[in-house]
């Protein structure tokens, strides 16, 4: 199934436009809804969510080109006006008000496709969650990190392979401003991706992160604070994690018997490096003294 899924992925990622996305979805759509096997329905699944994100990306890509066009006839004008030929100064500044007006005309219509692209991702999301269990959410959002990935590794070899001279045409070929385009790019692509953080998502990766201190001493800054505004810590051995309700537990050392329940959503910060309550090193480092053997030494000692 690994190698079909790979495929699958593989034509969506052929896809240059928003509507041959859209297509390929409705596609893998119609599949799943058929599909009867479980591990089918979740290979689709995948797609489903792999071909939004890239969808959001294409259509990202589409609003970004007029810009380009726009921004490649400003510096042909900028170097037709370095010389003399007025009759070069006409050409370049004629495409330049003709590359603007296509800019703004195709802008719009490229905006509103990305934003039908976010809309239909956040559709997606919350309808998914609303019927999901955790560990399909946790694979939503494995499916859509991967998309993301995948989109990062495809600007990168686009870059890496057009800036060797190559023959074929980029669209940012030549654009000022490289940088900038490529975070109007990846930007909506994180905010599709985020879409899938749900609920189930947060506790498995808080889960995640605090089975590595299980059975450790924890110093855990809460974002509760008290009424003059400063956190609220609780501390203490890590003695046990509910993913389920989303909290853990903490054993005092200091008393017996005594635990603390802290929510994952009121963590601020966890610090592990601590083996029990109290400062890390004194406040004040002891000052020198003579103990009339020779020699000084620090007032902790003798």
């Amino acid at each position: 199934m690994a190698t079909e899924l790979d495929a699958l992925f593989s034509s969506i990622r052929d896809c240059q436009t928003y509507d041959s996305v859209q297509q390929r979805l409705a596609v893998i759509t119609e599949n799943k809804h058929v599909a009867t096997a479980p591990d089918v329905v979740r290979a689709l699944r995948d797609a489903q969510v792999y071909a939004l994100v890239w969808g959001v990306f294409v259509a990202a890509l589409e609003l970004g080109a007029p810009i380009v066009a726009r921004d490649k006839a400003r510096k042909a004008l900028d170097a037709a006006l370095v010389n003399d030929d007025e009759n070069a100064h006409e050409a370049a500044f004629i495409a330049y008000e003709a590359a603007c007006g296509a800019c703004y005309k195709m802008q719009d219509a490229a905006a509103s496709t990305l934003d039908k692209a976010l809309e239909s991702v956040t559709h997606d999301a919350s309808t998914a969650t609303s019927g999901e269990n955790g560990t399909d959410a946790i694979a939503d959002a494995a499916a859509a990190e991967l998309a993301s990935r995948d989109i990062s590794e495809h600007l990168r070899r686009r870059n890496v392979i057009y800036d060797s001279a190559s023959s074929k045409a980029d669209p940012y070929q030549d654009f000022y401003d490289r940088e900038r385009q490529i975070r109007n790019i990846t930007r909506p692509v994180q905010q599709a991706c985020e879409a899938y953080v749900n609920d189930h998502v947060m506790r498995a990766q808080v889960t995640a992160e605090l089975k590595q201190s299980l059975n450790r001493y924890l110093l855990v800054w809460r974002k509760t604070t008290t009424g003059g505004g400063n956190p609220l810590a609780a501390q203490g051995i890590l003695e046990s994690i509910d993913e389920k309700n989303g909290t853990f537990v903490l054993r005092s050392l200091n008393y017996k018997d005594q635990r603390v329940t802290v929510s994952f959503a009121d963590i601020d910060n966890v610090d592990t490096s601590r083996t029990r309550s109290g400062a890390l090193s004194s406040a004040v480092a002891p000052t020198w003294r003579n103990v009339g053997i020779g020699k000084w030494v620090r007032s902790d000692q003798y």
